[in-house]
Parts: structure tokens; C-alpha cells; sequence
């Protein structure tokens, strides 16, 4: 049966999406994750009011301007973001955060050298501040540069040896090279000096669960435990559970998942997955996947292995159905072909 089902997604971090994050620890979603959308009248408009606030209150201090400017950022809003930069270069433009913060507009709306000068102007003001260099280091990372990033990393830990995001950054370097076992021993040592680095728990969790070793649980655990409302590190250690065979653990994971996001249509997926291949129970396979078909109504791999479910419990009207949906999505589609040319051969 496996040879016909379109197998769950695999999660694989991208490092580089997670060393451009926006805190210290650099949380970027992986690809696939993406934020809810913001609604008039959420927390998103309540929070920029607060800092707008803030900035009609204290209008000649500089930290006003950089946290909105870091709002901004983070919703793409660059030239808003420039724009507090600027004025917050006004009232201080010998102010390192300023520069710090100026590195991240330019960096996150693509404007690489620019946010390397500022990081050199900030570097000018404050040069015994290792997040500078950390900051620098992660940059050249970006780029894969690793000669830079850890000529930059040895500075910011020459400065602060237990800067935990400089060995954190160390780890992404070390696994964007392919060297496993330093990359480990990076991010052991950020989570040494910072117990609840989320990210390097996270990556640890990745690196354990490849490794099939059942320390990937705890980890996993862990960094789940450090932001309890995100699903990231939750999603990995079902598909942990799920790649060692231990499947209704995965069921009880994803179970979790949907508690905190009833949305989030990956964990419906894995979850109609498991129901199809380790459990057979097609029914409720076929009710995971059309759940997840509610929240994607594109998601053609849902739509295959739904149809797939119907072909198994044998009702090959909305099997054809679904398979022809998929070719509608996703032309030439072979799983799509094979599973029409099975419902033909049957005579149906």
C-alpha cells in the first residue's frame, strides 16, 4: 500500500531562514509555518498603538523609535521602519542600537552591504559589544562567508566566552558545513549558558531525531516547553515518533498540536497520514485530510492521499473525484495517473 501514498511532510529546519530571525535567538519559521493572519482588531493593532504611544510620551528618547522600528520590521514595513531609524539617528547618531537596529531593515528587506555598513558604524561606538559581533558573524553567514562568520564569532566570545547565541550561530555554521558532530557541541554549549535558548533546543531536537537517538524528545520537550504556543518543536517530535514507528505516540503529538492550533494543517495532514498507513483506518484518515484540505484548499498532496483513503474503503466515485482534482492542480501528477489508471483497470 506505502508505494501509493504520498508520504508526510518532511521538516527540515533552513538554516538560513533561522539565522536572519528577528529576537536574539533568531526565530524565523521554516518553510511551510507560516504566522495567522492578522485580523482588524487583534493584538497586532494593539501593539502598535502601545508603541506609538510610547513614542508620544518620551519623544526625544531614541529606544521608542527602535522598538516601532523593530515592529515594522518584522511586518515588512521597511520604509516605516527606515523612517523611526532616522529619527532616531536625529536625536542620537552616536548610538550603536541605532545602527544595530538600522542593520536589520536593511538586512530583512534584502539590502545586505548596507546592513554590513551599519553593523561596522555600530561596531565604531561601541567596539567591545560582542552582539555586534554576533550580529556581524550571522550576517556573513547569510552569505556563506564562514571565514568571516568565525573570525566574527571567535571576537564576540574573546569578549563574552558565554555568549550564547555566538555559539548558537557556531552551530548553524557547523551544520550548513556538514560537520554534524561540532554543530552539536555548539548548540550544547548555548543551551548550557542559556537553558532556554528555544532555538538551539530546537535544532538539537533536528539533529537528535536524524540521528534516531531519544534524546531528540527531550529537546524537543524542552524548547516546546519554552514557547509553549508554538507548534514547531511539537511537529518535529511527532514526525520523530512517527519515523521510529511508535505511532500512536505521533497520533497523541498531533493531538497536542491541534489543541494549540486548531489551524495548523501540517498536523492534520500527519495525523490523516498516520490514520491511513499505520492504522488503516480510512475513515478518519479521509476526515484529517479534509481538514487539512479546509485550511489549503490547494493542498494537492491532502487531496491525493484522500482520494487514495476512498480507493482503499472502496468508493471509487469520490476517489476519481479527488484524483482528477489533482490533476486539475497539479498536471502530469503521477501518483494522481496511477491511482485513475487502477480505478480503470477495476472497471470503475
Amino acid at each position: 500500500m506505502r508505494k501509493f501514498i504520498l508520504h508526510c511532510c518532511v521538516f527540515r529546519i533552513s538554516l538560513l531562514l533561522i539565522v536572519i530571525g528577528f529576537s536574539s535567538s533568531c526565530n524565523r519559521q521554516p518553510a511551510g509555518i507560516k504566522d495567522s493572519p492578522v485580523t482588524a482588531g487583534d493584538s497586532t493593532g494593539i501593539e502598535l498603538n502601545q508603541l506609538t504611544n510610547d513614542i508620544i510620551k518620551n519623544p526625544s528618547q531614541v529606544k521608542p523609535y527602535l522598538s516601532r522600528a523593530r515592529y515594522y520590521t518584522k511586518k515588512e514595513m521597511f520604509n516605516e521602519a527606515l523612517q523611526d531609524v532616522n529619527k532616531a539617528l536625529a536625536l542620537n547618531e552616536k548610538d550603536a542600537e541605532v545602527y544595530v537596529t538600522l542593520s536589520d531593515v536593511y538586512l530583512y528587506s534584502g539590502k545586505t552591504q548596507r546592513a554590513l555598513d551599519a553593523l561596522k558604524k555600530a561596531a565604531e561606538y561601541s567596539p567591545e559589544d560582542a552582539v555586534i559581533d554576533v550580529k556581524t558573524a550571522r550576517l556573513f553567514l547569510t552569505m556563506s562567508d564562514y571565514k568571516q562568520t568565525f573570525n566574527y564569532l571567535r571576537a564576540a566570545l574573546k569578549k563574552d566566552p558565554e555568549n550564547a547565541e555566538a555559539f548558537f550561530i557556531s552551530g548553524l555554521a557547523n551544520e550548513e558545513m556538514g560537520d554534524t558532530i561540532r554543530s552539536i557541541e555548539s548548540y550544547q554549549k548555548a543551551v548550557a549558558f542559556e537553558p532556554k535558548h528555544y532555538d538551539a533546543l530546537k535544532q538539537l531536537g533536528i539533529l537528535f531525531s536524524i540521528k534516531k537517538d531519544k534524546l531528540a524528545v527531550d529537546y524537543l520537550r524542552n524548547a516546546a516547553q519554552v514557547r509553549p504556543g508554538q507548534p514547531e518543536p511539537l511537529y518535529i517530535l511527532g514526525m520523530h515518533y512517527q519515523d521510529n514507528g511508535e505511532p500512536d505516540k505521533s497520533l497523541s503529538v498531533y493531538n497536542e498540536i491541534l489543541q494549540i492550533d486548531s489551524s495548523f494543517k501540517l498536523a492534520w495532514y500527519n495525523k490523516g497520514y498516520v490514520m491511513l498507513v499505520y492504522k488503516q483506518e480510512y475513515l478518519k484518515s479521509i476526515e484529517c485530510f479534509s481538514k487539512a484540505l479546509q485550511l489549503d484548499q490547494d493542498y494537492s498532496d491532502a487531496l491525493y492521499n484522500r482520494g487514495y483513503a476512498y480507493e482503499l474503503l472502496g468508493d471509487n466515485n469520490n476517489a476519481r473525484k479527488d484524483y482528477e482534482q489533482v490533476l486539475r492542480m497539479r498536471v502530469n501528477n503521477d501518483k494522481a495517473i496511477q491511482g485513475l489508471n487502477r480505478l480503470d483497470a477495476s472497471g470503475n
